[in-house]
């Protein structure tokens, strides 16, 4: 049965697994003091570290261990999580961050058995299902794409380039889309997948409104170049504006 005070979480991404889970924890302890190591370059020094989490602290309430990548030095981080839990002291914590989870380890097997583990993994990023939306002019789905992919931590500005080459793209095609597919792909050096998709638009899309889809996003990297604004509300706002 896990101990309380003890957690133990993982995932391909340690920032991600911080900027996620951390500020639960913080609330939870908000008045301790807050010890922060890192397997991979600090010396985990198990002895004075347990005297750390032991101790009284008369400028805090409760002592708080971090060890991210706990599991690089499996048989020290073992080693104190073991002495920790044989006086598991009210008030304190020892959080180990880790990029996964060996059940079949003693570190693996002693967090089933003692520690509060959750998993966290950076969301399949899928910034064509954007596109997908973006050629239809679903506005709905576009902007839950694009929201999804900002939560995924997609860069702004690899979105807007996206969007960008897009539009071009889809200019290029439609000046020959009366050439087949195959032979368009050719033209442009493009695979034929992209084109499939881009012919699909022009049930929305015609070459007025690319050419004011390209005109709006211009002046939104305009915007950009200046660094006075928002890059996520530039982009959003544009989104709104092309799906109109």
């Amino acid at each position: 049965m896990p101990i309380e005070g003890f957690y133990y979480t993982y995932g391909d991404d340690a920032d991600m697994l911080e900027k996620k889970w951390m500020p639960d924890l913080k609330k939870k302890y908000p008045n301790a003091s807050w010890l922060r190591y890192d397997a991979t370059i600090d010396e985990l020094n198990i002895g004075r570290l347990v005297t750390e989490y032991t101790a009284n602290d008369l400028f805090s309430q409760g002592k708080v261990i971090v060890v991210r990548n706990a599991d690089k030095k499996q048989a020290e981080v073992q080693e104190l999580a073991e002495a920790l839990l044989s006086n598991p002291v009210s008030g304190n914590a020892l959080i180990l961050i880790a990029n996964g989870w060996n059940k079949t380890t003693k570190l693996g097997k002693l967090a089933k058995k003692s520690f509060i583990v959750r998993e966290f993994s950076r969301p399949e990023v899928k910034p064509f299902d954007m596109i997908d939306a973006l050629n239809a002019k679903n506005s709905a789905m576009v902007l839950r794409h694009s929201e999804r992919l900002f939560a995924a931590d997609y860069h702004p500005l690899a979105m807007f380039s996206l969007l960008f080459g897009h539009f071009l793209l889809l200019r290029q095609v439609y000046a020959i889309r009366h050439l087949g597919e195959q032979q368009i792909a050719r033209e442009l050096k493009q695979h034929s997948f992209r084109i499939k998709k881009a012919m699909v638009a022009f049930r929305y899309w015609d070459g007025e409104q690319l050419e004011e889809a390209l005109t709006l996003l211009g002046k939104v990297d305009s915007l950009l170049r200046t660094w006075q604004y928002d890059e996520k509300m530039l982009i959003q706002m544009a989104l709104i504006k092309l799906t109109l």
